[in-house]
């Protein structure tokens, strides 16, 4: 939180809080949150400012990467309508490996069909790079204030690698996880510090 000194100050001095996997409510909802910043006593009774919300695509990429847009779509809506001014930021983890098999016991031992990796996972982070992001809090509910695609290397065996170089967001890009964070500062400075 070095890069972000409204929101490290507000930490530091008990202001806000962080907590992982909370119940967050609106008026008709509950939703379970990866990780919130929030102020206020205990679950159920908090007020968002920052979440961030965790997506894999792992296998599968054509089928998943619609339903972790539409889980983008709905978490930020979620947060919205939880409280107008939350910064909803949002990470989809790619995975590249071809070797990576499905755990679930109804994929175990299928035939996959074989595509080339690098232009699936290319086509995959050109859809969330293309998500519209919201800026203010009049923008749509369903937009979210960030979002950052990290690639990995994982055969579901060996440990993960992070992919760097073309495959992976550039340090230019809005998807890029340093502009991601510096997004999610600059925006909780404004809404929130008068920044």
């Amino acid at each position: 939180m070095a890069t972000c000194p409204a929101l490290n100050t507000a930490l530091k001095c008990g202001e806000l809080k962080p907590l992982k996997n909370p119940n967050v409510r609106t008026k008709v909802a509950e939703r379970s949150i990866d990780l919130v910043i929030c102020e206020g006593a205990e679950v159920p009774n908090i007020t968002v400012r920052v979440s961030v919300e965790n997506k894999t695509i792992m296998t599968a990429h054509g089928k998943a990467r619609k339903n972790r847009y539409g889980d983008l779509i709905a978490y930020s809506n979620h947060m919205h309508n939880h409280n107008q001014k939350c910064v909803a930021g949002a990470i989809v983890v790619v995975n590249v490996s071809p070797a990576y098999e499905n755990p679930d016991g109804f994929a175990k031992g299928r035939a996959r069909p074989r595509f080339k990796m690098e232009k699936v996972v290319a086509d995959t982070i050109t859809i969330f790079d293309k998500i519209p992001l919201r800026d203010n809090i009049d923008d749509p509910n369903e937009l979210p204030e960030a979002v950052a695609v990290i690639v990995v290397d994982y055969d579901g065996v060996k440990p993960a690698k992070l992919v760097g170089g073309p495959l992976a967001p550039q340090i230019e890009s809005t998807i890029h996880y340093d502009s991601f964070i510096r997004r999610i500062c600059e925006i909780y400075g404004r809404r929130f510090n008068g920044g």
